[in-house]
């Protein structure tokens, strides 16, 4: 599990030898081109305002994303419900014909596979049995007959009310608007301008910084769509990936928003989301450097395309990142066309990983519900909590193991506790990035290529939450000392 070589596959490329171009304001053409300018600026507006702009709507941060998704259930909750069913149907028999011809229990001609995609569905054992279970739990769930045991609120309420009606709507409508940021200029231009704070900070390319930005503002889902697009397209090698899922795909603001308003805190939510970004990045900059981030292997699954290595002044940088987005805005598709391009990839990816996350979200709610799983393994944290001056020791221990199989669980845990128990629970839950009810099956299903796995998430889970825990408390007590909690 710690050794690099787990990861390693000889069909893929090394990216120990790979050198990224260097460049300097010399080095480059720079040709004002007014039409690509304006089809760079025309996507980048349109794809960051509808993705990345926060905005206040009902009371709560969020983007225009997300209240497009509002209009959307509020039109038609039923037909977003329909097309859940149909994604999970999709998901599960797509799968299985691929798999059925890849054993040769089926044979299927060229056109079909081609008309199929019959090699993007096939995967594990495991997950093709994922996908058909999730059609089994999600006909009760939407027709509303069955077990009561995954029709109670705490299951289906949550598994088929909040994730997949989420899901469902924000991988598909978030792939438009990540199309047009990724293939028409938007990932160069963030990217070149980040590159001086990603590479030294974290070791990333700059183009990572909108993968983190697609997370925290929008979802993890649409920031692992983009993470996925990037690296299909040799701008990430393996260890990248990991890094950027792993430590940045953290809960989004209007999720810490939803968990805040619950917890009464919205009145210092600016607050709350400073101190969950400061821990975020702390812990970021210390795992990248420790195994096992640090020893993924830097290989590639398609032609390295890394980030060029630019030097120069600040405006330098910013005259080579519009020249770099020009380029890409040129030699990219209509609008129109990346747009389109958008939604059916997200939809694709949706049917996809949908019915893993239901199987697996149910499970793990079933157990933190019906067991006291969740409490035995918060025993032993419960005199660190003690130890670093929590109130309500016990629910804030537990609550940080709720968090880690789902973070509505673990944060909601902390109602009616004092107001740092609050502060420290929300800290943690929302900076832990690895959420076994939805981010790690998604994150398995994703990136079978790199391979990541429920063992090496696990693991990174727990040093992750291990220094979260210390930095949320100096944190919490810091504030508290200023007053301003």
């Amino acid at each position: 599990m710690i050794g690099g070589q787990s990861w390693e596959n000889s069909d893929h490329i090394s990216g120990e030898s790979v050198q990224p171009e260097q460049k300097s304001i010399d080095d480059v053409t720079i040709e004002w081109r007014t039409r690509p300018l304006l089809k760079f600026l025309i996507s980048f507006i349109t794809g960051g305002f509808f993705f990345l702009f926060p905005v206040q709507w009902e009371g709560q941060t969020t983007i225009p994303l997300d209240i497009l998704m509002s209009f959307i259930t509020d039109f038609s909750f039923f037909a977003v419900e329909v097309f859940v069913l149909l994604i999970l149907f999709a998901g599960g028999i797509l799968t299985t014909i691929s798999m059925l011809h890849y054993q040769g229990t089926i044979s299927l001609n060229d056109r079909t596979q081609r008309l199929l995609q019959i090699g993007y569905w096939k995967t594990s054992k495991p997950f093709w049995a994922f996908r058909v279970i999730a059609i089994f739990l999600g006909v009760p769930m939407f027709f509303g007959f069955g077990p009561e045991l995954i029709l109670a609120d705490g299951i289906a309420g949550i598994v088929w009310d909040v994730l997949m009606i989420t899901i469902v709507l924000v991988i598909p409508l978030g792939g438009i608007f990540v199309n047009l940021l990724a293939e028409l200029g938007g990932l160069q231009f963030i990217g070149t301008l980040a590159q001086p704070i990603m590479k030294p900070l974290f070791n990333l390319p700059g183009r990572a910084a909108l993968d983190s930005a697609a997370s925290w503002l929008g979802s993890f889902s649409v920031g692992y769509y983009l993470t996925r697009n990037v690296f299909d397209r040799g701008g990430y090698d393996k260890r990248e990936v990991f890094v950027i899922c792993t430590c940045f795909a953290t809960a989004n603001l209007g999720t810490v928003g939803a968990v805040a308003a619950v917890l009464e805190l919205l009145h210092i939510f600016p607050l709350l989301v400073a101190l969950y970004m400061i821990a975020t990045l702390i812990v970021a900059a210390i795992l990248v450097r420790v195994p096992p981030l640090s020893n993924v292997p830097q290989e590639y699954i398609a032609e390295p395309n890394p980030e060029p290595a630019f030097t120069g002044t600040v405006g330098e940088y910013f005259t080579f990142a519009l020249n770099q987005a020009m380029q890409t805005a040129e030699d990219g598709d209509p609008i129109h066309r990346a747009a389109i391009d958008g939604f059916v990839d997200g939809t694709k990816l949706t049917a996809m990983i949908l019915g893993t996350v239901l199987t697996i979200a149910t499970t793990v709610l079933l157990l933190e519900a019906h067991t006291p799983v969740f409490e035995y393994l918060a025993a032993p944290l419960v005199p660190v909590m003690s130890a670093l001056a929590i109130p309500d020791p016990q629910m804030a221990a537990t609550a940080i193991i709720g968090g880690a199989a789902e973070y509505f669980i673990g944060a909601t845990l902390a109602v009616g506790t004092d107001i740092a128990t609050k502060v420290f629970v929300v800290i943690i839950t929302s900076a832990q990035a690895i959420f076994f009810a939805a981010s790690a099956p998604m994150m398995v299903d994703m990136f079978d290529d790199v391979p990541m796995r429920f063992r090496d998430l696990t693991l990174i889970l727990v040093l992750r939450t291990a220094l979260l825990i210390p930095i949320a408390a100096a944190l919490t007590h810091g504030v508290a000392a200023l007053g301003l909690i």
